[in-house]
């Protein structure tokens, strides 16, 4: 292919060359030359190097002692083999909790998909069973209660109305009237008070009983409780100052116009009067204390009730898509977990990302080694590539993908190697102080006499066209932003519009329009 390309070259100076004397009218006389479409290259020659394809240094991401170190210089490798570690223990034994925490979540959302089994389900039901059984007990305990509160209250009632009216009255004169009077003398004041709440103890009676009447199984005991209650002290408190009045021994009781000694009997009943309300008080109070215990029960038990209730329709009801959101994202949290850690033990191995040869290996086991510092380098061993400069002025001819000739020093002209372009940088390499930029080119067969190093000639065809007429670069006339070429048509030479295309290496120009095939250009005008 070189020495093609080689002979191409040479057949075209040769054609033009033969063009030149064939057209040429002397010295100093008219050169003219016949336009033909023919083959139309362009090339850029430039030299460069052989190098790796890649060519890596690698490095642990952390800080740590070294504890394997699987190869040695001038070994083979493959893409993500393991080349060296640091003590991995620690992280692996985390990736192994991670892993086993995936598997739980997943576990889970499979127990959930499925539902309760059958005998969950039917231990919900025993619970929901068991806890309505709880509430019917607990609401005909209250019930049972609330009957008892209502007998305390009754009781309450008629041990104030046998203290007052059986045990109490016969110590007053006209106790039921509007001007009750007790029988025998005492202190003024103390005679006084006594009077005055026997009076308001009738009036309480009646409202009591008229409120009495009002309660049943379903009142509001509170305020039922709360009237006999206030209703019990009023009558304890007037039993108190009774039970002084009849126990001073200074007090006498008129009998036929003399002062008697006040009867035991009405001492007794007094005493017995008060036993029977402080009785009463207590028996209300321990009532309504039970009633509201009962009342607490209840709602323990309704509670319970409901959230048997619940569980159970929640074994019995299809997972809902919100738990299953739920759990589909707690088990990418685990796997999240189990990347994070991976991604923890790769910091702590070197592993070589392409195939390739080991060149340099740093690291020993049981060294420390600093985080980014090189231990391993390799270079890839599949494919080799050219890397050369191009000066500016040409790096518009080239584009990724143009094919080359390659010679390699050594090896001479003789054996040459198919390439292409296959990189460009973007940016400038300044060698020498002028502007270049950096290709790569890729072999296009791999062949073992290629090695690393090597010194590399390169030509790069960046354009080839067939049937293009082209001239000779110089002959084009710019007038006022267009071009011109001189023809000669007949005997009268004239000045033709032309639309030209790219440029040569030998310095032909395309002529995109304006010139047919059999044209005579102008190369050179006579001396006048």
């Amino acid at each position: 292919m070189k020495k093609i390309a080689i002979y191409g070259v040479i057949a075209v100076l040769i054609a033009g060359a033969i063009g030149y004397f064939l057209f040429k009218n002397g010295n100093g006389q008219e050169q003219t030359l016949v336009v033909h479409p023919g083959d139309f290259v362009q090339q850029v020659s430039v030299s460069g190097k052989v190098v790796a394809a890649e060519s890596l240094d690698l490095s642990f991401e952390q800080t740590g002692r070294v504890t394997g170190v699987w190869v040695k210089v001038g070994d083979k490798v493959f893409a993500w083999q393991i080349l060296a570690s640091q003590d991995i223990a620690q992280v692996e034994a985390q990736l192994a909790e991670a892993r086993a925490g995936v598997d739980a979540q997943k576990a889970k959302l499979e127990q959930l998909l499925a539902g309760a089994s059958p005998e969950d389900i039917t231990v919900a039901e025993t619970a929901a069973a068991n806890a309505e059984t709880t509430l019917a007990n607990a609401e005909k305990s209250l019930d049972d209660a609330r009957q008892n509160l209502i007998d305390k209250l009754q009781d309450a009632y008629t041990k104030a109305d046998d203290a007052v009216l059986s045990k109490t009255d016969q110590m007053f004169n006209n106790p039921q009237s509007s001007n009750p009077q007790i029988v025998f003398s005492s202190d003024n004041q103390l005679q006084a008070d006594i009077n005055w709440e026997r009076l308001l103890i009738g009036s309480m009676f009646k409202k009591w009983k008229e409120s009495f009447l009002a309660l049943s199984i379903t009142s509001d005991f509170d305020q039922f409780t709360k009237e006999a209650k206030s209703n019990l002290q009023q009558i304890k408190n007037f039993l108190d100052k009774t039970s002084t009045a009849v126990n001073n021994p200074s007090n006498c009781y008129n009998v036929g116009g003399s002062c008697g000694a006040i009867p035991t009997a009405w001492k007794t009943d007094n005493s017995t009067a008060r036993s029977n309300i402080n009785t009463a008080l207590s028996n209300l109070s321990s009532a309504e204390e039970k009633l509201r215990t009962e009342q607490s029960d209840v709602k323990t038990a309704e509670g319970n009730l409901k959230t048997a209730q619940n569980q159970l329709a929640l074994k019995k009801a299809p997972a809902r898509p919100s738990d299953i959101a739920l759990n589909k994202a707690q088990i990418s949290q685990a796997e999240a977990n189990v990347q994070n850690i991976l991604a923890q033990l790769a910091k702590k191995q070197i592993r070589t990302p392409i195939n390739g040869i080991v060149t340099v290996v740093n690291s020993k086991v049981g060294s420390i080694v600093s985080a980014s510092e090189t231990a391993i380098s390799i270079i890839s061993a599949d494919a080799l590539q050219i890397e050369s400069y191009v000066p500016e002025k040409n790096i518009p001819l080239i584009k990724i993908g143009d094919n080359s000739i390659i010679t390699l020093d050594a090896y001479g002209d003789d054996a040459s190697f198919a390439a292409k372009v296959v990189s460009i940088d973007p940016a400038e390499t300044i060698r020498d102080g002028v502007s270049t930029y950096r290709i790569k080119l890729q072999f296009s067969e791999k062949d073992e006499r290629i090695k690393s190093g090597m010194t590399a000639n390169i030509l790069i065809t960046t354009e080839k066209k067939t049937d293009t007429i082209s001239v000779p670069q110089g002959i084009i006339i710019n007038k006022n932003g267009q071009k011109f070429v001189k023809v000669k048509e007949g005997n009268i030479v004239v000045e033709r519009l032309v639309e030209t295309g790219d440029i040569s290496s030998l310095g032909q120009i395309e002529i995109v329009s304006g010139l047919k095939d059999g044209d005579m250009v102008i190369l050179k005008q006579a001396n006048k």
